[in-house]
C-alpha cells in the first residue's frame, strides 16, 4: 500500500504539490518521527457515514454517484456528511490526528492541524531537530511540504 498526499486549494483542485510514499514503511517512519516530536494526536476516528441514516440502500445506486429517481436529495445529503467526516477537526486542535496519516482513505488534514503539529516540532530543542534533519533524508522535505500546505485548504491523504 502506498500513500499520496495532495495539497488542496480552495477551489477543490490541488496545487500540483504531492508527497508520494510507495510503501507503508515510509509513512510509518514519518508517523514515528511525528509522534516522537508530539506532532500527532489520538482522537477517536469519526463515526462512519451509513447509507441507512440517509434513507439509502445499495440497491438505490445505479452507478457511481447515480441513484434512482427521487433519491437525489438523499445522495446529496450523504455526500455532504461524508465530506464533513473526512475533514472533521477536534474542537481543540493540538496536532494531526494519527488516523489521518495511518491510511490512504481520503482524510483531509486541516491547515490548523498542520500548524499545530509544526508548532510542536518547532518547540523541540534545536539540537534534537538538527539531529533528525541530518539523519533522516526525507524529514526536511516532509517539513517543507507541511509548511507549504498551511497556506492552502488542507492535505488530502490517499
Amino acid at each position: 500500500m502506498g500513500f499520496q498526499l495532495n495539497i488542496e486549494k480552495a477551489d477543490g483542485t490541488d496545487d500540483r504539490t504531492c508527497w508520494h510514499l510507495f510503501s507503508n514503511g515510509g509513512m510509518a517512519t514519518i508517523r514515528t518521527v511525528m509522534r516522537d516530536f508530539g506532532m500527532l494526536t489520538d482522537p477517536p476516528v469519526p463515526d462512519h457515514v451509513l447509507l441507512s441514516t440517509f434513507g439509502l440502500t445499495r440497491d438505490d445506486f445505479t452507478g457511481p454517484d447515480q441513484v434512482l429517481p427521487g433519491k437525489e436529495a438523499n445522495l446529496a445529503a450523504i455526500q455532504a456528511a461524508y465530506a464533513a467526516r473526512m475533514s472533521a477537526t477536534e474542537a481543540e486542535i493540538r496536532g494531526i490526528p494519527h488516523y489521518k496519516v495511518a491510511g490512504n482513505d481520503g482524510w483531509v488534514i486541516a491547515p490548523a492541524e498542520v500548524a499545530a503539529a509544526l508548532a510542536a516540532y518547532d518547540a523541540a530543542p534545536a539540537d534534537r531537530r538538527a539531529d533528525i534533519e541530518a539523519t533522516y533524508r526525507d524529514w526536511a522535505p516532509w517539513l517543507a511540504f507541511l509548511r507549504r500546505s498551511v497556506d492552502h485548504t488542507g492535505i488530502r491523504v490517499y
